[in-house]
């Protein structure tokens, strides 16, 4: 007798199991939600994590509560290592950006951008080859004429960023030599070359758009697959022919084993997300261009990036094989 009501208890609490299952994920969300931002208020990564949070809390597109916070340190590793380690836990989600993707290569971490669930690539940070608009160099295939003709300068923040990656990616490309200068920031960037210091810099887009926009700076090129959303008239390296395109991923993120029905709930969630125009406001203030890409062909960009960024690391000597 206590053997069969053994057997019909566990009978119950299986059936119980495996009704409850289905429900929970028609349920979801319904619980907080914490977003995860693993850098300082104030900079990039802060600023697009919080536009979404914002936008989704505007248009309640999220039905629950929404925690915002900041663990910064060691360019992005604390805060991804904390994210990647509550896997399987659908309430966390987190922004990529370049140190996604960087940081791992040049440090010592115990994550790397396999290490969780891709929801979705919402824009792109790429570089712009800037020069004096004063300068000999009308366009691009002038500059590579002058590279050929004899030494430039071209110079970047840091020494193995976004930047130098760029400018070896257009490099090779173009079979040009020329001599790289790291320099620290944006500002240092613009006053190098207008100075006349440097021949040219790569940048980020914000870092040169009030130059831009008043004429004493030239943009020749842009290094993402598609045009720059607030410098249209801009072409792309490849459009010019040379074989390359290069950017990072401001995207979305969240821990890894996690049921594909969360995923699949939050790539749609995101996609309502980058037509609203709060959302196009920010692309054009800080410089994205903004070509969406969703779930599984996420993944395929962030494995294909990490591959590109690595190789150049590698060949510019940076890092080791």
């Amino acid at each position: 007798m206590i053997k069969r009501r053994t057997f019909t208890l566990l009978a119950a609490v299986s059936a119980a199991t495996a009704f409850a299952l289905p429900v929970a994920a028609e349920d979801y969300p319904s619980q907080r939600l914490t977003y995860t931002i693993a850098f300082g208020p104030g900079g990039g990564n802060d600023r697009m994590s919080r536009t979404v949070v914002d936008i989704l809390r505007q248009y309640d597109l999220y039905p629950g509560n929404i925690v915002v916070e900041n663990r910064e340190g060691g360019s992005g590793a604390v805060g991804f290592s904390y994210v990647s380690r509550k896997a399987g836990d659908p309430y966390r989600l987190t922004s990529t950006s370049g140190n996604f993707i960087g940081t791992p290569l040049v440090a010592d971490t115990d994550w790397t951008y396999a290490d969780f669930t891709p929801i979705g690539l919402l824009a792109s940070d790429a570089m712009l080859l800037v020069v004096r608009s004063d300068s000999d160099f009308g366009d691009l295939d002038t500059f590579v004429d002058a590279a050929n003709a004899g030494r430039v300068t071209i110079a970047g923040s840091g020494s193995a960023g976004p930047e130098r990656v760029t400018a070896a990616l257009f490099a090779k490309s173009a079979d040009i030599e020329f001599e790289y200068v790291p320099i620290g920031s944006g500002g240092e960037l613009v006053t190098a070359l207008t100075s006349g210091s440097v021949d040219a810099v790569v940048a980020n887009p914000s870092e040169v758009a009030g130059q831009l926009d008043a004429g004493t700076l030239t943009a020749l090129a842009f290094s993402d697959s598609a045009r720059s959303t607030n410098n249209p008239d801009v072409p792309t390296f490849m459009e010019l022919g040379y074989d390359f395109s290069f950017s990072l991923p401001r995207g979305v993120v969240m821990p890894d084993d996690l049921d594909p029905a969360v995923q699949d709930w939050w790539v749609e969630t995101l996609k309502k997300v980058v037509e609203t125009p709060e959302w196009q406001a920010y692309l054009v203030k800080n410089g994205m261009s903004g070509n969406p890409i969703w779930g599984d062909d996420f993944a395929t960009y962030l494995e294909e990036t990490s591959a590109q960024y690595r190789a150049t690391l590698v060949e510019i000597g940076a890092i080791q094989n």
